[in-house]
């Protein structure tokens, strides 16, 4: 543009200029230095300039638009690298994987297939709910059920008779399932309670001061018919507390009796006299849809507290005629079941006298790379995964098309298929509220001779494993004199 317009100026300059010599010529007109530059240089110019002037308005109002459109693009890149910003500072960073262990000392499961290792047979060999004449449905008709059968005498004898009227049947059966876990037990915590007494004797005065003291003074009806027991006091290894998790279904909060927590407190201080301030007593109300994550955290928390064991139990019932009615509003087909499983664990660092861990669970959470977490955990070459029986509980609907997909892309890459999983959350009918939390507690009781996982897609980066306790020879077995 700028050479079209030089181009132009000079050319007018020697058009204009010989004009102007001409008619000087002609009139002898005898110009000023003035004249010279206005008509030789300042003429042209001007002329020039009109003569461009379209143009160069075009072209300004060409390079405002374009400006404007500039600033405007930059102002949307800005607004979207903002919006950008916005989005990785809301999105959740990745968390480190984290590992946890926790050690089971026992184990205990009951379901209308029977008990322990019977439920996973029964589970294996897909049988089904049978029919349950004492329960109906809206017609009239007896419907499906899993009922445990053993329970129906178990109630009378476990209940006094002045509890019955109080409590609803669903109430009276899940009572009676905890205190049948308790039972089955037994062994178990006649041993933590004598730990935590020999504990309570070398550290703590103030609880030492009560056990010492005659029971008769602190137990009514007290009946001694032993000798008072004189044996020294002992260095054992520390254990503070004994805890009892009890997981129930939400739609129990507004229904169970909360006063049963301090009854079951007084009731074991009794049975393995242990002082009411070493037992304490939790509910948690899980649902359906939080039961797996609230489940996993609270195993992270028993994992990561010393010098104490944690009693868990998951129980849920709905064999119950009046909470059935309800349920049969929403679903004509439901049905009903119940179920109890319970553990007694404690982390890793907590040493109990004469007691051993019947198996070690390896908790792993936001591991991204099953692949190689086995490689790294030297699993992927065990001969299980060889064979053709199932050693993988997954705690999902298996007929949910996405369930099947999160598992093809999670274990396309190992050794594990479809012929090792064995799927839970089916044996347990519409009961679904802890389905989750006991097929996980189902897991103590597969093939000790294997390492056994859990899996739930509703956490598709957690993993749990089973191994059955390894003893050290080298490790001093600690028993109590």
């Amino acid at each position: 543009m700028i050479k079209l317009f030089l181009s132009t100026l000079i050319g007018l300059v020697i058009l204009v200029s010989a004009c102007v010599i001409y008619f000087w010529r002609d009139t002898a007109y005898d110009p000023s230095a003035i004249d010279l530059g206005l008509y030789f240089l300042a003429l042209p110019l001007m002329i020039t300039t009109v003569f461009f002037a379209p143009v160069f308005i075009i072209k300004a109002m060409k390079a405002q638009k374009e400006k404007k459109q500039q600033q405007a693009e930059q102002e949307a890149l800005r607004y979207e690298q903002q919006q950008i910003d916005a989005l990785e500072r809301e999105r959740p960073k990745e968390l480190p994987s984290e590992q946890f262990e926790l050690h089971i000392y026992s184990a205990h499961s009951w379901h209308s297939f029977g008990e322990n290792t019977e439920i996973i047979d029964s589970i294996k060999a897909f049988k089904s709910p049978e029919l349950d004449r004492k329960l109906m449905n809206s017609y009239g008709l007896p419907i499906l059920s899993y009922r445990i059968q053993d329970l129906d005498d178990l109630i009378d004898s476990t209940l006094d008779e002045d509890d019955l009227p109080v409590m609803s049947m669903r109430e009276k059966r899940i009572h009676s399932l905890i205190r049948q876990q308790f039972e089955q037990h037994a062994e178990t915590l006649a041993m933590v309670s004598n730990h935590l007494k020999q504990s309570a004797l070398f550290y703590d005065s103030e609880l030492a001061y009560q056990y010492k003291m005659h029971p008769g003074w602190t137990q009514e009806n007290f009946v001694d018919d032993h000798e008072e027991d004189k044996t020294p006091v002992q260095e054992v290894p520390r254990l503070n507390r004994f805890t009892v998790h009890i997981l129930l279904a939400e739609n129990l909060i507004h229904q169970w009796n909360e006063q049963s927590k301090f009854e079951l407190q007084e009731a074991l201080s009794i049975q393995y006299a242990i002082l009411p301030e070493q037992i304490q007593i939790e509910h948690h109300f899980f649902s359906s849809q939080t039961a797996y994550s609230e489940w996993t955290k609270l195993l992270k928390d028993a994992a990561n507290t010393a010098n104490e064991v944690n009693f868990l139990i998951s129980v849920d019932s709905e064999i119950d005629q009046e909470c059935l009615d309800e349920r049969f509003w929403l679903n004509e087909q439901y049905i009903a079941s119940e179920f109890v499983s319970s553990w007694c664990v404690a982390n890793t660092s907590t040493v109990l006298l004469d007691l051993q861990p019947l198996t070690t669970l390896w908790l792993s959470v936001n591991e991204n790379n099953f692949s190689n977490y086995l490689k790294n955990n030297q699993l992927n070459e065990l001969e299980q995964f060889q064979q053709e029986h199932p050693f993988v509980l997954v705690l999902d609907d298996a007929n949910d098309v996405k369930t099947t997909k999160t598992l093809q892309r999670v274990f396309e890459d190992t050794a594990i298929d479809f012929h090792h999983f064995l799927y839970t959350k089916q044996n347990l009918g519409h009961t679904q509220n802890l389905s989750k939390v006991f097929g996980f507690m189902l897991g103590m009781h597969l093939p000790e001779e294997m390492i056994n996982m859990i899996y739930s897609t509703e956490q598709d980066s957690t993993y749990a494993f089973f191994k059955a306790y390894e003893f050290d020879q080298s490790e001093t077995v600690i028993t109590q004199n």
